[in-house]
Formats: structure tokens, C-alpha cells, sequence
């Protein structure tokens, strides 16, 4: 029997079914038999000149076999030794191969996302022809290349036939305005100088509730440090204006008037308006100086909140002696807690939402020595930056440069749509969603919290918008209007159209939207919840 096998084996051998043999082969009694280790010799050398032959086609993991089969067979010869450490630094290599395919098509893709289409391409043209992923990255970029052109063909045919409201909804809902392309530049160029034309002529006309309407009801495009911004910036002060007057306040009404002079010279109804606020401002200043405004110190409660405040100097002399509007603790509310500087707000089927009061908010790596208000997790070295709202405006402001935009600042007034780069792995975008509320939200785009729930953190000055609205400070289709979520007399109130409920119960604004307690706004349901829960 022992002599067949050695027979079947030398015919596998002869007739190339190497596989064939060395199953038989391995048997220890056919080792110690004469002929079987002639045989297995035999074996042994074609296993290893197979083994280089598929080594020098590429076929590792069969010469990784043939390699093994021939070590079991005659142990470790130095052919044998040869062969495996060929095949061992071939693997290595392919791995190594792999990694930079896998890294090559990671910043291709990273590139396509950020717009840079060409710069995707190129890359992937160092793709092997095999490297699957890269050819469905290649197909991809084909297909957003295509759709790119045809949005702007069709914008330009908006453009032409003078709607400038479809070119504006094509470039947003095709997400051009993302893309480098010099086409796309001009469109956009294009698109921007209508939207000023339009908007300064309604500014200039004093239709200030036309131009605030055209822009609420289409998303900013591409208006980083151009004249969109400075007229939604304009905008905004003739709001902050109206309320500074509404409030007794006309010297800064007055400062902020001057303001939108600069952004709009030409409007006639500015200087009227700008020489009456004036005059207000200087008669509230004699009342101060007067008999009435040194009464004022001893007893001013029962006295009409227009005639408190006179100037700046006023405003602070009261603001020592009064509450403040927004109070930080809530009235007893049956063991809930206070009315909370920072807190996280958790709607379902939304996403959760960390919000900060403070008009300063200091923004840095969790283990900075510094402890920033917002910690994010990334490099210790990672600089701790300072985002402060002044006169409804922002300001981000950092000891060590960090990158506005691509370009490297220590201080810069922030617009909507702001990219913000501490470093190169911790990213956030800046919104300013509603030009009619000075509320912020930063969008974390490479960065992360500590929560991995919570990827938006909304500034809250006056009012949260939720609704289903594109400037909506956080939108969601469960509602079918605008809910105002806002902080009043030490309490965190809600009004909406749909139905408020607290816990199954009418809300009691009263009470307020207190902690940890379910609030159904419509279909919206969602939790206050403190920091850190």
C-alpha cells in the first residue's frame, strides 16, 4: 500500500497537480521510506518554483501557500527561506500599496466635497486602473460634475429671464455654491450683483421690510466679505435701530443709524431720520442733566421705561442699580432647576442641540489647561479661541493664529456661512441662519463634543427659531410653523402656533419650560436637560 501512494504521488507529481501530491507526500510514514523522500525532494523544488512563479505574477497569497506546503514537506531550506521572505516583503508592500490608495482616495474625496472638483480628479488619475473604489470615486465625481454644469446652465437661464429667485433656489438646492469652477465663480458673481442691486434699491427706497423679506426667504450665496453681507448686516441695525428708539435709547439707535449710512449713502429717509434721532438724543441728555434726570437716581421705578435711559452713561449708572432683564434663577419651580446659562435641548427625531447665553463663549481642546466653555475633543495644542456678540454682531478673536475662511487671523468679525479652522482636525461653520435674530449656530464639521448627540451648539441671544423654515435656527418638518423659544423674566418660554404641553399639561408660562420635563410643541416633542445628562 505504502509503495502505491508513493506511485499515485509521482503521477500527481509528473502531471503537474502539485496540490495532489503533497497531500500525499506529507504522510510521516512515506517520509521514512526511501523512494517517498526522493519523491518529496522532487516535490519540494516544484512547490518553490511554482511558489516564484506566482510570486512573480502577483499571486501572494498562492505563493504564500506554495511556500508553507514546501516547508512541511523539507523544512527550512534556504531556497524555501528565500521564497517566504520574497513573498513576506511583496505582501508588505501590497498592504503599504492599499494604505495609500485608501489615504489617496480619502483626500480625493475630501477635495469633490469641498468643491474642488479638478483637484479630485487629478488625484484620482494616480489611482491604479484596479483600485475599485477609486473608479466608483471617479464615476462620482463624473455624475456631480454633470449635475454642476446643467444647475448652471439653468441658473443662467433664471438669470436671463430675470428671476433671480430660481437661480438663487437652483444654486443652493444643487449645493454649487460649494464648488471652485471658474463657471461657477461667474455665476455667482452674477447672482450676487442682482441680489445687491435689488436689496440696495429697496434699502435706499426705505422698504427695508422688502429687502429683509427677499433675503429671509433666500439663503445667503457665497456673500463671505462681499456687499450681500454688508446689506444683511445693514439690515440688521435698522432692526437693532428701531429697538434701541422703542426702548428709550436714541444715542445708540443713533450710532447704529450712522452704520447703515456707510453701507447705503445715497438713501435720503436715513438722514431725516438720522437729524430726529439725533435731536431725541440730545433733548433725553438735557432731561438727564436737568432736576428730573438727578430724581431719577433716588426714585425711578414708577417713572416710564423711555425716560429712564438717556445715553450710554445713563444705561450703566441704571444697570447697577437694576435687576438684570434676563434673571439666572428660575421661581421655585417644585425642586427643578434654575434657568440655566448653558443647557442641552433634545428633540426627537431632530438631534440634540448644546446652547449657550452668554454673549462670550470661549471655544478650545476639553483638556486645554484654559478649560474653555465649549471643549471639543481634539489636540491638546489645539488654540483656545474667544466668540463674543457685540451689538448683534460677532467676533471671534484668538492669542495664536487661527485660519477665517482658509486665511489666518487673531481677530475677525464673523459672517454667515464663516468657516472656522482651530486646526486642521477641529472645524466648525458659523450661521447666522435668521438676519432679523442675532442667535448663532456653530456647526461642528470636524470637530466633536464630548456628547456624540450633539453636533450643532446654538448662541442665544433673544430667541431660538425652530421651525421648518430654511432660516430657522433649528428646522425640523414636525412643525408646520415657527416656534420661538425665548428667556424672559428668569424663565424659558415658548410661543408657537401648535399647542404647547408640558408633562401632558398645558404649558403655564408662568412656569415655564422647565428641566427635565417632557415639552410637546405640535408633533415635536423633545427635553431641557442640564449639561452633562
Amino acid at each position: 500500500m505504502l509503495i502505491l501512494r508513493i506511485r499515485q504521488a509521482e503521477c500527481a507529481l509528473a502531471d503537474g497537480r502539485l496540490d495532489e501530491a503533497f497531500e500525499i507526500a506529507k504522510s510521516e510514514d512515506i517520509a521514512r521510506h526511501r523512494h517517498g523522500q526522493r519523491l518529496i525532494g522532487r516535490l519540494t523544488r516544484a512547490l518553490v518554483q511554482r511558489g516564484q512563479a506566482n510570486l512573480a505574477a502577483g499571486q501572494l497569497q498562492p505563493a504564500l501557500a506554495d511556500g508553507t506546503k514546501a516547508e512541511q514537506l523539507a523544512g527550512k531550506s534556504s531556497d524555501i527561506a528565500q521564497l517566504q521572505a520574497a513573498v513576506g516583503r511583496a505582501i508588505l508592500k501590497a498592504q503599504q500599496g492599499r494604505q495609500e490608495n485608501a489615504q489617496r482616495a480619502a483626500e480625493a474625496k475630501q477635495h469633490m466635497a469641498d468643491g474642488w472638483l479638478s483637484v479630485g480628479e487629478r488625484i484620482l488619475k494616480e489611482a491604479p486602473d484596479d483600485d475599485a473604489y477609486a473608479e466608483r470615486l471617479r464615476q462620482e465625481l463624473a455624475a456631480v460634475r454633470l449635475q454642476m454644469e446643467d444647475a448652471v446652465a439653468k441658473a443662467r437661464h433664471a438669470l436671463e429671464q430675470g428671476d433671480i429667485e430660481a437661480a438663487i433656489e437652483i444654486a443652493r438646492s444643487a449645493g454649487i455654491d460649494r464648488s471652485r469652477n471658474d463657471q461657477v465663480a461667474e455665476l455667482l458673481r452674477q447672482i450676487r450683483g442682482q441680489v445687491v442691486t435689488r436689496v440696495r434699491a429697496d434699502l435706499e427706497q426705505g422698504r427695508i421690510d422688502r429687502a429683509q423679506s427677499f433675503l429671509d426667504r433666500l439663503p445667503p450665496v457665497g456673500e463671505n466679505g462681499s456687499e450681500v453681507g454688508e446689506l444683511r448686516r445693514g439690515l440688521i441695525q435698522c432692526r437693532q435701530a428701531a429697538e434701541r428708539i422703542a426702548a428709550g435709547q436714541p444715542a445708540a439707535a443713533l450710532s447704529l443709524l450712522r452704520k447703515v449710512k456707510t453701507v447705503c449713502p445715497s438713501a435720503k429717509w436715513l438722514d431725516v431720520a438720522i437729524t430726529h434721532v439725533k435731536r431725541a438724543a440730545e433733548a433725553l441728555e438735557e432731561l438727564d442733566a436737568s432736576p428730573l434726570g438727578l430724581s431719577l437716581d433716588e426714585a425711578d421705578a414708577g417713572l416710564p421705561a423711555r425716560l429712564v435711559v438717556a445715553d450710554h452713561a445713563a444705561t450703566a449708572r441704571r444697570d447697577r442699580r437694576q435687576k438684570p432683564q434676563w434673571e439666572p434663577q428660575m421661581p421655585d419651580t417644585g425642586g427643578q432647576s434654575s434657568l440655566l446659562s448653558t443647557f442641552i435641548m433634545q428633540m426627537d427625531g431632530v438631534g440634540s442641540f448644546l446652547v449657550f447665553r452668554d454673549a462670550r463663549v470661549t471655544v478650545g481642546p476639553v483638556s486645554s489647561s484654559a478649560r474653555p466653555m465649549l471643549g471639543l475633543i481634539a489636540d491638546p495644542n489645539t488654540p483656545v479661541a474667544t466668540l463674543e456678540r457685540v451689538d448683534g454682531d460677532y467676533f471671534i478673536r484668538s492669542q495664536t493664529a487661527i485660519e477665517v475662511n482658509g486665511q489666518s487671523v487673531t481677530e475677525k468679525l464673523l459672517a454667515d456661512g464663516d468657516r472656522i479652522a482651530l486646526s486642521p482636525r477641529c472645524r466648525l461653520r458659523f450661521g447666522l441662519p435668521n438676519p432679523a435674530s442675532t442667535t448663532a449656530v456653530l456647526t461642528l464639521s470636524g470637530a466633536r463634543l464630548g456628547r456624540p448627540d450633539v453636533r450643532q451648539v446654538i448662541l442665544m441671544d433673544r430667541d431660538i427659531l425652530v421651525g421648518p423654515y430654511t432660516n430657522n435656527h433649528i428646522r425640523t418638518d414636525q412643525l408646520s410653523d415657527v416656534a420661538a423659544i425665548f428667556a424672559q423674566n428668569g424663565r424659558l418660554l415658548c410661543r408657537a402656533q401648535d399647542g404647547v404641553s408640558v408633562d401632558g399639561r398645558p404649558f403655564d408660562p408662568s412656569v415655564g419650560l422647565t428641566i427635565d420635563k417632557r415639552v410637546e410643541i405640535g408633533k415635536l416633542s423633545m427635553v431641557v436637560a442640564r449639561l452633562g445628562e
